[in-house]
């Protein structure tokens, strides 16, 4: 769905709010599509595969979005998680001990539904370098404090080996606001999206984060259809947030969503 992504969106009137003024969300004022798991493909989701990615790539997508962890050997390798439901489900295992990653080596020997190519993060970021156009956004799955810096300065380190200025066009999504100032100790990332599928939606306080947002220069929060209403879009808007809504891939929904005030979707 949604091939003609190239057409240029302007939604915000331009004004700077808040601290971080210099972050850069030229690409979320340029598109309102960013391609789930490195994207769809022949009606596959979640597949993190080299064959989404260029799929995606050809098909005009420019905002990326990818699940990552840790492999056994502690390589980050492209995958949603290592539960044995995925792992059947991508790869047909059947896991019968308690859970856990594969080595990279074991990962990239297989094929995701018997024909796709499953990557490393260093072979994502090689690809980054050759397209120097591609924003990826980042959707780890750690929480606790030293994972997550872990997983941060892992990426920091891998990008400067291959090309400094791929950090610059990569998007961490944090998932509570103590993650904000773990991620910004290990790198000035020029784009952040508070992403709130995390959030206990019963305590959840919309105008307490598009505040926080606001304070640090966040411009994005992503959350799910059913968070979405145009009360929230209109309070995100008079902080200066773009709302986006994960994962839709149905024409009426998305036509729905936009005419409410949403202003993407993955």
């Amino acid at each position: 769905l949604f091939r003609s992504v190239l057409t240029v969106f302007h939604f915000l009137s331009g004004k700077e709010v808040g601290a971080g003024e210099a972050r850069d969300y030229l690409w979320a004022e340029t598109s309102p599509y960013i391609a789930h798991a490195l994207g769809g493909i022949d009606g596959y989701a979640y597949t993190n595969s080299r064959e989404a990615l260029e799929r995606a790539y050809e098909n005009g997508y420019r905002n990326i979005e990818v699940d990552f962890e840790y492999s056994s050997d502690g390589e980050l390798v492209l995958i949603h998680n290592f539960k044995r439901k995925t792992l059947k489900d991508l790869f047909g295992i059947e896991i019968k001990e308690s859970e856990k990653a594969l080595s990279t080596d074991e990962l990239l020997s297989l094929k995701i539904y018997g024909k796709y190519t499953p990557m490393t993060m260093k072979e994502l970021i090689g690809f980054m370098a050759e397209h120097p156009d591609i924003y990826l956004i980042l959707d780890g799955k750690y929480e606790e404090k030293e994972e997550v810096k872990r997983e941060y300065t892992y990426l920091r380190e891998l990008s400067s080996e291959r090309d400094p200025d791929v950090l610059k066009r990569m998007i961490p999504q944090i998932y509570n606001e103590d993650m904000f100032d773990w991620i910004m100790d290990i790198y000035d990332w020029k784009s952040v999206i508070f992403t709130w599928y995390r959030l206990d939606s019963d305590s959840l306080d919309p105008e307490e984060i598009f505040r926080f947002c606001r304070d640090r220069g966040i411009r994005v929060c992503t959350m799910e259809d059913d968070c979405e209403n145009p009360l929230i879009d209109k309070t995100a808007e008079k902080y200066g947030i773009m709302v986006f809504v994960h994962t839709i891939n149905d024409e009426k929904v998305r036509d729905r969503l936009f005419s409410s005030g949403v202003k993407g979707i993955y």
